[in-house]
């Protein structure tokens, strides 16, 4: 039985990520980086206007002398327009700064006087002027490899006047659900059966990760259809997870599925609580390499091995850098005493709300509802003791 840091190495030393493509800007999105970028222009690409006001000479502003206006600039293309000692220009927001101005009065700040201003108060040199580059310099770099391509990233992109770039390839993921008791929502329960919640759980886990191409299936607890199944997508999906059937009973059918396919696991067993069963296997046929997660059956432990071990191989295989492939951390001051008593690793599910943590639930892997209350696990060693107060990483 491996232990959660012998496992994780296992899996990411054998997933790599899937080739790169260029795609438009707008096609992008939640996509990661496959090469470093940098700026071919300085942001901003002109001396501009942070306010509305008047562009001026800062030193004209220390008198109450009268500022003669003698035009106006725009946002938009420069008017031409020159001051000199004693004028003033009108100037929005965002306006090129006209010739020989070093400085932009807010318009609160003056009295309007017969085609002139009076200054309020004086300005320093260069108040209120965007300088250009001063947000970024040509040849900076603005997206590194394995970056997640987000809004605020694809915007940088476009203010560069950039209509592609190149990024990792999604993978074709398929979710796997097992067992005969597994009835989907909608439909009528008999005695004995269960609706089948890890289905949606993982799908919606990996859209919210990687906008990914997913399908969907359930087989039945049966050797010959769990062998069909797996042989079919992973022919056509670069992962294949599913949920149930990977322990050692007379109805867990997806390690003879696997070994019916020639397909030897790297792993079957982890030292972590909740989630000790958790199959890890590959396989490579005609070039083609499909990676397989079987995740135990009860939500808990399902969830928990997805955040510990799939997550990372699902955003690698993606193109995403390591500090993308982590998951976020925070400290947080306990308001409960814990107690593992176990001999694994013990994965605490919990609420984090202003650097406090509260344990919250049935501490169980069937327990779905006390997980629905939960945004954090907090991991515990075998027989580690914390007391009210104490702050761990969460």
């Amino acid at each position: 039985m491996l232990t959660e840091t012998e496992a994780r190495e296992a899996i990411l030393d054998r997933v790599s990520p899937l080739p790169s493509r260029s795609l438009r800007l707008e096609e992008a999105l939640g996509l990661f980086a496959s090469e470093d970028v940098r700026a071919v222009l300085p942001l901003p690409t002109f001396n501009n206007s942070a306010m509305d006001g008047y562009a001026v000479k800062f030193a004209d502003t220390a008198s109450a002398k009268p500022i003669r206006i003698i035009g106006e600039q725009p946002a938009g293309a420069s008017q031409g327009l020159k001051v000199d000692a004693g004028s003033a220009v009108r100037i929005f927001t965002g306006a090129p700064m006209p010739e020989g101005a070093d400085a932009v009065i807010m318009q609160e700040d003056v009295d309007l006087v017969e085609g002139a201003i009076i200054c309020k108060e004086p300005v320093i040199f260069e108040e209120n002027v965007r300088l250009a580059g001063c947000d970024l310099c040509a040849g900076q770099r603005i997206i590194e490899r394995g970056n997640e391509l987000t809004p605020q990233r694809l915007a940088v992109l476009a203010s560069q006047g950039f209509t592609e770039v190149r990024a990792g390839t999604l993978p074709r993921v398929a979710l796997v659900t097992t067992g005969d008791e597994l009835v989907p929502p909608g439909q009528p329960l008999r005695s004995g059966q269960l609706y089948n919640s890890n289905g949606l759980m993982l799908a919606t886990l990996v859209k919210q990760l990687i906008p990914a191409e997913i399908t969907s299936v359930h087989v039945p607890d049966d050797l010959a259809q769990t062998t069909e199944a797996l042989r079919e997508l992973s022919a056509s999906h670069d992962f294949v997870i599913l949920s149930g059937g990977v322990s050692v009973g007379d109805h867990d059918h997806v390690k003879p599925a696997l070994q019916a396919l020639d397909i030897t696991p790297v792993f079957w067993r982890v030292k972590i609580k909740p989630g000790k069963p958790l199959v890890f296997a590959q396989s490579d046929t005609a070039g083609h390499c499909c990676t397989f997660f079987g995740l135990p059956g009860n939500p808990v432990s399902s969830f928990v091995t997805w955040q510990v071990f799939v997550r990372a191989a699902l955003l690698k295989a993606s193109g995403a850098n390591e500090a993308s492939q982590q998951l976020p951390v925070a400290n947080a001051t306990l308001t409960l005493p814990l107690k593992n008593r176990g001999d694994r690793p013990h994965f605490v599910r919990g609420r984090s709300e202003n650097g406090q943590f509260t344990a919250l639930g049935v501490q169980q892997s069937h327990a779905l509802f006390g997980l629905s209350q939960c945004n954090a696990l907090l991991r515990m060693e075998p027989e580690e003791q914390i007391e009210t107060g104490e702050v761990r990483a969460v």
